[in-house]
């Protein structure tokens, strides 16, 4: 990775986390994480550390790379529009860039064999966005790393590369289930973030996840005695600009939770509003779009409760 920049940063490494999948956790990460840096000129850094890769599959479809030339080929195929011809489609598909960095790469690097920075992070040309690509099936192509080496991966590579002097942000997606990933994700960071869609059973889910977090802390408490984590609070995602009484009744419950309370969790004054198309087009980001009446003004106030958050702490 590239970089003539002089001016040192200060990176926060923020997880974006829960238990449950299906609550927005990949949108929010890469939607806080475009508008950063595409309009507030932020230096930012994604981790993809869910095995599904979405975060990885939205920014390369964005900036028209992939992991390989077959995937490359499977994507043209996949998002390729319908009514642009056969000529135009290999056209395409040979502008496709093919990268090869990967988080397989930084869990693989140890002490007498360290990752190095090209291999692992992908910065795209013109831009102040970077990210750490995810690897599908990650679980299973690292079947024979011993759990420490998983474990304290991310932490590594962000403390031997100097990372959070390169970056302003550092934003990590996790997987929506407790593993050596969650672990290896919430190691190295100094806040998570709970994204949360109101529904039945939320509240049970942000305890699990409250325990979850609880218990990484407490096995690792060496890692956190002087870099505490952080909760930066619950935000409330795919909420339609009008909601439901039954949706309406849901918010108020997670809302006065006597739990949430007792445990000091806060919730985000914003709440990220429902746009149809984050479901039907993975390269669609909402700074980048013409989405002026509800989505953007929305985003932009998010964001900036969410830098308001993390300043409270500096």
């Amino acid at each position: 990775m590239a970089n003539s920049e002089k001016v040192l940063h200060n990176a926060k490494v923020i997880s974006f986390i829960n238990m449950k999948g299906g609550v927005g956790k990949t949108t929010l990460t890469k939607e806080i994480g475009f508008r950063l840096t595409n309009s507030l000129g932020k230096k930012v850094l994604l981790i993809d550390v869910d095995p599904q890769i979405n975060l990885t599959q939205s920014i390369f479809k964005y900036f028209n790379y992939a992991q390989s030339a077959e995937i490359a080929q499977k994507l043209k195929k996949q998002y390729a529009n319908t009514d642009i011809n056969s000529e135009n489609e290999d056209v395409n598909f040979k502008n496709t860039k093919v990268s090869t960095a990967s988080i397989k790469k930084v869990f693989e690097g140890n002490s007498s064999f360290p990752a190095n920075l090209d291999d692992c992070v992908l910065t795209f040309p013109d831009s102040n966005l970077s990210i750490i690509p995810g690897e599908l099936g990650i679980e299973f192509t690292t079947r024979n790393l011993n759990s420490a080496q998983l474990e304290n991966g991310i932490y590594n590579f962000i403390d031997t590369q100097n990372l959070r002097s390169l970056f302003d942000y550092i934003l990590i997606d996790c997987p929506p289930t407790y593993s050596s990933y969650t672990v290896a994700a919430l190691k190295p960071s100094d806040f998570y973030v709970v994204p949360v869609k109101p529904e039945a059973y939320s509240i049970l889910g942000i305890n699990m996840l409250n325990k979850v977090v609880k218990t990484i802390v407490d096995d690792n408490h060496i890692f956190f005695k002087e870099q505490p984590l952080h909760n930066l609070g619950i935000i409330l995602t795919d909420i339609n600009s009008k909601p439901s009484t039954g949706i309406k009744n849901l918010i108020q419950d997670i809302t006065s939770s006597k739990t949430l309370k007792n445990s000091g969790i806060g919730i985000f004054k914003t709440r990220f509003l429902h746009n149809p198309y984050l479901q039907s087009d993975i390269g669609y980001f909402i700074d980048a779009s013409n989405a002026e009446k509800t989505s953007k003004p929305n985003l932009n106030q998010l964001v900036k409760e969410f830098q308001e958050r993390v300043k409270k702490y500096e």
